[in-house]
C-alpha cells in the first residue's frame, strides 16, 4: 500500500508540474485561434526561456558581443540558438487540427509540453509557445501559441519551418548540460603562445611548443631543453589542429563511485595545455574510457571504448570526447624528428 501511495503522489506531482507549465496564468484563453507563430525580426530577441515538466529549464541570454549564455553560467551552443531563431523566423502553419481531434491534442500538449518564452528586450515575454509531439509524417509539430495580454489560443495548430523537412520540438532543449558549448580549445585565429603535451606513462615522448608567430617556433622536450632541428612543417600542421577541439558531451554516465575510481586508480593517457597570447591557460586530462555496461564490452578491444576518451576539464568535470578528434593531438615527440 505504501508503494502504491508513493506512486500516486509522484503522478500527482508530475501532473501538477505539467499543469503549471501549461497554465502559468498569463491571461486565460483567447477568444480566437492564434496563429501568428513567426517572429520576423529575430535580431530583436534578447532571451529565450525553455522548460519541460521533468524539471529541466534553460534561460538563454544574448550578450553584448552577440554570443549566448545559458543560465548565466556557461557559453551556449551558438549553432543550436541559431536553429531556434531560424525556426521562429520561418515558422508557419502547415494546417489546422481537425475539430474532433482538438481536445485530444490540447490534452497531449498539456501533459508533456515543452514551453518556450520569447523576450524581445522587455521583462515580459512577447510570445509563448507550447510544443507537443510531431505529426505521424514527422513533417510538422503540434503547437499552441499564447500572447500575453490576450491569452492562449483556443485551438492548436500543426506548424513547421518553411523550407525545412522535419519538426521543431527536438531543437527546444531544456537540459542545461545539453546547451553548454562543447568548446575546449578554440583558436580560429591561432593566437596561441604555447602547447604542452605530457604523457605520464611515456615522459620521454612529452613535448612543449613555444610560438611567437610566423617562423619563430621552438620545440622542447620534457626537460625543457630546446631542439635545434625538427620537422617545422609537421609541427605547424600539428598546431593547426587546435583551431577547434570539442567535447562530445558533459554527461559521462558514471556514478560518483565510478568517477572516483577512475580518477584515483587510473593513470592519465595525456595532459594537454594551451596558453593563448593573453597568457590564459586551458588544461585538460585525458583518460582511457572503458565500457561500464557489461553488454557493450568487447574482448576485441580489451573492453576499451575504441571511439571515446574521458576528459577531465579545468572545472573538475569529467566529460567525453571523440577519439576521431582527440587522437591526432596525442602524437609522440619522435613524430617531429626532433634532434
Amino acid at each position: 500500500m505504501k508503494k502504491n501511495g508513493l506512486s500516486l503522489i509522484v503522478l500527482l506531482l508530475l501532473a501538477a508540474v505539467a499543469y503549471y507549465l501549461f497554465n502559468t496564468g498569463k491571461s486565460g484563453v483567447s477568444t480566437r485561434a492564434l496563429n501568428e507563430f513567426a517572429i520576423e525580426d529575430t535580431s530583436s530577441i534578447t532571451q529565450l526561456f525553455l522548460a519541460d515538466n521533468d524539471g529541466n529549464h534553460s534561460l538563454l541570454k544574448k550578450m553584448p558581443d552577440g554570443t549566448w549564455m545559458v543560465n548565466g553560467k556557461y557559453k551556449a551552443r551558438q549553432q543550436n540558438v541559431f536553429l531556434i531563431l531560424r525556426g521562429l523566423k520561418n515558422m508557419e502553419v502547415k494546417s489546422t487540427v481537425p475539430t474532433e481531434a482538438i481536445p485530444a491534442i490540447i490534452k497531449q500538449i498539456a501533459t508533456k509540453p515543452i514551453k518556450l518564452e520569447v523576450y524581445q528586450g522587455g521583462k515580459k515575454p512577447t510570445k509563448i509557445y507550447y510544443f507537443g509531439y510531431a505529426t505521424q509524417d514527422h513533417y510538422g509539430n503540434y503547437a499552441l501559441l499564447e500572447l500575453p495580454g490576450e491569452g492562449k489560443s483556443k485551438e492548436p495548430f500543426i506548424i513547421k519551418e518553411k523550407g525545412f523537412y522535419g519538426f521543431l520540438r527536438p531543437r527546444m532543449i531544456c537540459n542545461e548540460d545539453e546547451w553548454r558549448s562543447p568548446e575546449v580549445f578554440y583558436y580560429p585565429e591561432m593566437k596561441i603562445s604555447n602547447i604542452t603535451v605530457e604523457f605520464p606513462d611515456f615522459p620521454k615522448e612529452s613535448f612543449s611548443i613555444d610560438w611567437k608567430g610566423k617562423n619563430d617556433i621552438r620545440l622542447k622536450g620534457k626537460d625543457g631543453n630546446s631542439f635545434s632541428r625538427f620537422d617545422t612543417l609537421a609541427l605547424k600542421n600539428y598546431m593547426l589542429l587546435y583551431k577547434e577541439i570539442y567535447l562530445e558531451t558533459y554527461n559521462n554516465r558514471l556514478t560518483d563511485a565510478q568517477r572516483d575510481s577512475l580518477l584515483n586508480q587510473t593513470s592519465p593517457r595525456a595532459i594537454i595545455s594551451v596558453t593563448n597570447r593573453k597568457n590564459e591557460k586551458t588544461e585538460v586530462t585525458l583518460y582511457t574510457k572503458g565500457f561500464i555496461d557489461p553488454f557493450l564490452r568487447d574482448e576485441q578491444y580489451d573492453n576499451i571504448d575504441p571511439e571515446r576518451f574521458y576528459i577531465l576539464t579545468e572545472s573538475n568535470e569529467l566529460a567525453i570526447g571523440q577519439k576521431l578528434q582527440w587522437d591526432p593531438l596525442l602524437v609522440p615527440l619522435r613524430i617531429f624528428n626532433a634532434q
